[in-house]
């Protein structure tokens, strides 16, 4: 047996009650944080283009089957999802799958899920679940198969064929047709991206590459319903242009997809975010909430903050400082480490508000950026999992103040309990492009919560749109 052909059997043979608790405690939190990020990424435009691309999708016409996020409106499935795929990612807010690869899963699956159960109708919330558990399980395993290398341009390309394997099982494909979905899918692969926090004026397409994965997926699943057939092995045959080899440079790792599956799922290493930046920022920004109010400094007595991050986050978060120190828009401030950390200290919090084109133009932030420095430290990288950060803050009465940390609230080690995502979901709601009513936010935190006893999760989109 073949192990694209073990793959498509466990995703047919895994029931919602053959999940571990822990996993349907964790996907819970997945599902109702990415719905947060896709609420609150409504609003999160540089110059318009996300009510642009709104006009558009809903141009493009067809049939009324899924609903599009905060702004209200059905569209067919695949164009849903790919405006939703695209919304959720816009805030930066979304959770991050940090088992040695710090990459973003939940924003290609739950967007996808969501669209192809609403067009199916009466799609239960135990069958929702599990589908999402297992399309992120397969993008995880497929993206550790090609390796850790960080640096990779398609770095969430796996996220493809996790969305083509979460509409697959709410679609009930048998393991042939599952099979097809994820050979389609690799016949329709982009994926190189480019880092949004450098991409300036360009930043203005941020989403856009997931908002593709999320509609590829529902696309090459109902086309393998309709009995369309693909690449039967995308993994190792296929003349040697498998996967590997075009896109992760000939690196793979068999034993990452076959190893303990359905039984240990990849969701669990998820790490719920606390803050609407890149994670790499939270550790730092977190030590610095704490230094400032355990010991009551106020902004205008800091003279300096020195902060003491990885290689690699200064590599991506703070250099070239020239830049970084001035950030462009809003998207640009979710990718510097010295915006984060300044308007933490203005602030005293590390909200949506800390990001806003408001916030951009306060001069506060702007004179506390410049007080600002970064030593890189190779001693403070983390083989799994984010990497550690110490901050310290010097006073004008000259004291000095510091602190270290490890791993940000919300990491595995440290994780958010549901009731913290669910604060979090309010505070997106309330960043809607188009009010959700109170009424409808408990409604939706409940359901999620008790998704096992939802009878049709269309439901939930619904009420995010009304």
């Amino acid at each position: 047996m073949t192990v694209i052909d073990l793959i498509t059997r466990n995703m047919v043979e895994t029931r919602f009650e053959s999940l571990p608790a822990k996993v349907v405690e964790v996907t819970k939190k997945q599902i109702l944080e990415t719905l947060a990020a896709t609420v609150g990424g409504s609003t999160c435009s540089i110059s318009g283009e996300i009510e642009r691309l709104i006009d558009l999708v809903k141009d493009w016409g067809g049939k009324k089957e899924s609903t599009i996020v905060a702004f209200g409106g059905r569209v067919p499935a695949p164009n849903a999802a790919f405006m939703n795929g695209i919304l959720c990612v816009r805030l930066d807010f979304d959770d991050t799958q940090v088992r040695g690869l710090n990459i973003h899963i939940s924003r290609g699956i739950v967007p996808t899920a969501c669209a192809i159960a609403e067009r199916q109708g009466g799609i239960s919330g135990k069958e929702f679940l599990t589908a999402v558990a297992l399309g992120h399980d397969l993008s995880f395993r497929l993206r550790k198969a090609g390796g850790n290398d960080m640096e990779s341009s398609f770095g969430m390309i796996t996220n493809f064929f996790g969305a083509a394997a979460a509409a697959g099982k709410i679609l009930n494909l048998n393991a042939a047709q599952l099979n097809a979905a994820l050979g389609l899918t690799f016949h329709q692969l982009s994926g190189a991206q480019s880092s949004p926090g450098t991409a300036g004026a360009g930043a203005s397409i941020k989403g856009l590459n997931n908002g593709i994965a999320c509609k590829t997926g529902i696309v090459s699943a109902l086309l393998a319903e309709r009995g369309f057939s693909g690449s039967l092995d995308f993994l190792e045959e296929y003349n040697k242009r498998n996967l590997y080899q075009t896109f992760f440079r000939g690196v793979y790792l068999l034993p990452a997809l076959t190893t303990d599956l359905g039984e240990i799922f990849a969701g669990v290493y998820t790490s719920q975010k606390e803050f609407p930046c890149c994670h790499g920022q939270h550790t730092s920004i977190e030590a610095t909430l704490a230094l400032i109010k355990e010991n009551d400094i106020q902004a205008e007595d800091i003279v300096e903050v020195v902060l003491h991050i990885s290689p690699g986050d200064n590599n991506y978060l703070a250099s070239p400082p020239e830049r970084k120190q001035k950030p462009q828009n809003i998207i640009e401030a979710q990718f510097s480490l010295y915006w984060g950390v300044a308007s933490a200290l203005v602030y005293r919090e590390a909200t949506i508000k800390n990001f806003t084109a408001e916030a951009l133009g306060d001069a506060r932030i702007k004179e506390m950026v410049n007080k600002i420095s970064t030593r890189p430290e190779a001693g403070l990288v983390n083989k799994e999992g984010f990497a550690s950060a110490m901050v310290e803050i010097k006073t004008k009465n000259g004291r000095m103040y510091s602190r270290r940390l490890n791993y940000p609230f919300g990491s595995p080690d440290n994780p958010m309990s549901f009731a913290d995502v669910g604060a979090k979901f309010k505070q997106c709601c309330r960043y809607s492009a188009k009010p959700i009513s109170e009424e409808n936010q408990d409604k939706v935190i409940q359901m999620v919560a008790d998704i096992e006893q939802v009878n049709d999760v269309g439901r939930i989109v619904r009420l995010l749109a009304s």
